[in-house]
């Protein structure tokens, strides 16, 4: 009897972590406790800094990690300055307001994918985790060559992001002078989407779209950002998800119009003289790509507005933002989109029937809603004919684009396209954008709509 106590004392012991003898650290994890991005959900928006060569890309580019934290502890009281955009519907003083609610979006980190065996060459341009310590071990990623090890502290974590973009800008500059580059493409993911799952997801979209341009001239300069899509709570999960979907549709907005409206209008700008910009953005990443791209960046250095670049084609993937943000006169939605995106050259949009996550958002017009893209594209009832080409996606992924009268938007009824449950996804067919016959859809998009200069 005592030696059966004594197992069951032990294995409860095991079991509970009462019987730790040392508290063992991650290696960032002084950093990530300065910063409180240690928590299980947090610290998974800069698992690539931990895994530069395992979560990687497979092809060559660059991933932006955007974080948030505590506004008092990234920021001091005059570091946030915003804008007016005019026609967005907002002024600076909203744009102050959404992003300094309890926390803050900074850029933590930038790293270069090589695409050499083994994943040598993956390096950090801009590490806000990286300490100078005798203590521990440092960070599994390597600064690049031709950037410094540079220590931040978390109170500079604001100011220092712009750094970060012009370090992006100067790197993207760089690539571009050695030639070779057919687009500079731009892909956020949604709701709900992890660094490692995003990195999986860059891979397979791009994969994708490059064995359907076969034969034809496809090399992106990658960009890929990932954002803190996940509610910081492990419990009641599914409840815990469902109840984040409005922080997170404000969060998204956030992310479009500081860090990565920047990253297209700063880092990325006058690069569309040179070079097609392609945007993709899929649900939640679809709503800041576009308010990335048509409203842009409400933060700037000094408080002035910054000048919008050109983008040649934006791609919302069942976007999960309402469609009226294109109409400056429809809809009740605060937010609109200036002169229907003028910054953008052509927009496309697909919906799908069998999308049940987008039947959710029955208060909005959700661009990915099968029923919005009746109510835009059929018969007498059609709006903005001028604006709009309505296009059917084949099972293959084939459309039949006007190649004659190229219109500002293409909406897209992918029903019999978008129509299966993606690996490890909710939501209905929401996520089935990760299949072959998808890349030839967005290759015909974008074989069409973009031009190389």
């Amino acid at each position: 009897m005592k030696t059966t106590r004594a197992v069951i004392v032990f294995i409860a012991c095991v079991l509970l972590t009462a019987c730790a003898s040392a508290d063992v650290k991650r290696t960032m994890e002084a950093a990530e406790e300065e910063l409180k991005t240690s928590g299980e959900t947090t610290m998974l928006f800069h698992s690539v800094l931990y895994y530069p060569a395992e979560i990687s890309l497979n092809f060559p580019g660059f991933i932006v990690g955007i974080e948030k934290s505590p506004v008092e502890l990234v920021s001091g009281p005059d570091d946030v300055k915003t804008a007016d955009i005019e026609g967005s519907g907002l002024d600076a003083d909203n744009y102050r307001r959404k992003l300094l609610d309890k926390k803050v979006l900074y850029i933590s980190h930038i790293v270069e994918n090589a695409r050499k065996p083994y994943g040598f060459g993956n390096c950090a341009h801009y590490n806000i985790y990286y300490r100078e310590r005798t203590d521990s071990p440092l960070p599994s990623i390597d600064f690049c060559t031709n950037s410094k090890h540079e220590m931040i502290s978390p109170q500079e974590a604001f100011t220092k992001s712009w750094s970060a973009l012009d370090i992006l800008k100067r790197e993207m500059n760089e690539k571009l002078a050695s030639g070779g580059y057919t687009h500079v493409m731009v892909i956020v993911m949604g709701w709900n989407t992890d660094q490692e799952e995003a990195v999986r997801n860059y891979n397979s979209l791009v994969k994708n779209i490059k064995h359907a341009s076969a034969d034809h001239e496809f090399n992106p300069l990658f960009i890929g950002v990932t954002w803190p899509s996940l509610w910081e709570s492990a419990w009641f999960d599914p409840i815990i998800k469902g109840a984040s979907f409005t922080t997170k549709a404000n969060d998204a907005d956030e992310v479009g119009f500081s860090w990565l409206g920047a990253i297209l209008h700063y880092s990325l700008s006058n690069l569309s003289k040179k070079i097609p910009i392609v945007v993709i953005g899929h649900s939640f990443g679809g709503r800041a790509t576009s308010v990335a791209s048509c409203v842009g960046p409400a933060i700037s250095k000094d408080g002035s507005p910054m000048e919008r670049n050109r983008i040649d084609l934006l791609i919302s993937l069942q976007g999960a933002y309402s469609i009226n943000r294109f109409n400056n006169d429809k809809g009740i939605v605060k937010m609109k989109y200036p002169d229907q995106c003028s910054s953008a050259t052509h927009i496309a949009l697909t919906s799908s029937e069998f999308d049940t996550a987008m039947d959710s958002g029955f208060w909005s017009k959700m661009v990915g809603n099968d029923k919005v893209f009746k109510e835009y594209c059929s018969g007498n009832t059609r709006e903005n004919k001028e604006n709009f080409e309505c296009v059917i996606a084949s099972s293959s992924g084939s459309l039949s684009l006007d190649r004659d009268q190229k219109k500002q938007f293409i909406y897209i009824n992918s029903d019999e396209l978008i129509r299966y449950n993606a690996y490890l996804s909710g939501g209905g067919a929401h996520s089935d954008i990760y299949r072959k016959e998808t890349g030839k859809m967005l290759w015909d998009i974008i074989s069409e709509r973009t031009k190389i200069h």
